[in-house]
């Protein structure tokens, strides 16, 4: 037996981590000087309420190494294997802490870490895939192949409406930020080599804009897994996300498409008003 685990930057459509029995290692998010657990006893609207009320954003953090342990430790009790895929081992550290768990348990034979070289909605589609790889039969090996595979193949992008949260966590400059918020220049964000970066901007109101952003995407990663595309989302406009679900549908290029509100550990890095279109870009149907 297989037991797949990730992290609560997965966001994953709750639906998926019952069907599949998924673990899932809450992260840490530290409003103030209080510490909470991602997806469990906080929720974005708290961080908003927070940065609106004292002008600051929260502080997230990994998990440690003993963490690891236990938590691999205490799985193990009920499974002959672990695979976990969390967040990418250049956004965090949790990739390197997971790894170095395993070997300090001694559990490398049975304990499978796999970076997902991504984050948010695509840890949750790399792990979707490895589930369906052993329910078909496939062996623990045949599981981290077609993991680290999907992780290759990965196409994790997002547009950002507003620069704020990005501007007060040092990720934009004072004179990016102030001159795309004069124009109204949305950033396109896409992961490059296990890095989010920006590859390019649209100018104009973001609900209109979101649509330029998404034939971009499409037309750049054509090849795309038809079976699932996961929509990753923090607040937007009202109609806005029902909008994008039908035009993305009109292309008739999925069998399925799903939304999730990004956890607390994304909202706290890019704020409200982000979208992203996630799929695997490795023709395989």
């Amino acid at each position: 037996m297989i037991r797949f685990s990730t992290d609560s930057t997965c966001d994953l459509p709750k639906h998926f981590i019952e069907e599949y029995n998924f673990s899932v290692l809450p992260l840490i998010v530290t409003l103030g000087d209080k510490e909470y657990l991602d997806g469990v006893d906080i929720t974005p609207e708290m961080i908003y309420d927070h940065e609106k009320k004292t002008g600051e954003l929260p502080h997230t953090a990994g998990r440690g190494v003993d963490v690891f342990k236990d938590y691999f430790s205490n799985l193990l009790k009920t499974c002959d294997y672990v695979v976990h895929c969390g967040i990418g081992d250049k956004l965090s550290v949790c990739y390197q802490n997971a790894v170095q768990a395993v070997k300090e348990l001694g559990a490398e034979d049975k304990v499978k870490i796999i970076d997902s070289r991504a984050l948010s909605s695509s840890t949750g589609l790399i792990l979707i895939s490895g589930a369906n790889c052993a329910l078909g039969g496939g062996s623990i090996d045949d599981v981290v192949k077609n993991m680290t595979e999907a992780a290759q193949h990965m196409q994790c992008s997002f547009m950002v409406d507003r620069l704020d949260y990005l501007y007060k966590g040092g990720r934009v400059s004072k004179f990016s930020f102030s001159v795309a918020s004069l124009l109204k220049i949305k950033p396109r964000l896409e992961m490059e080599d296990g890095l989010l970066i920006n590859t390019g901007k649209e100018i104009g109101p973001f609900k209109s804009t979101i649509f330029k952003y998404i034939d971009s995407i499409l037309k750049k990663y054509p090849s795309p897994r038809r079976d699932l595309c996961l929509i990753a989302h923090t607040t937007l406009e009202d109609g806005l996300l029902e909008k994008v679900i039908s035009y993305i549908k009109s292309k008739n290029i999925f069998d399925k498409i799903e939304a999730e509100y990004a956890g607390s550990v994304i909202t706290s890095h890019c704020g409200k008003g982000t979208l992203g279109i996630l799929y695997i870009n490795d023709g395989k149907n």
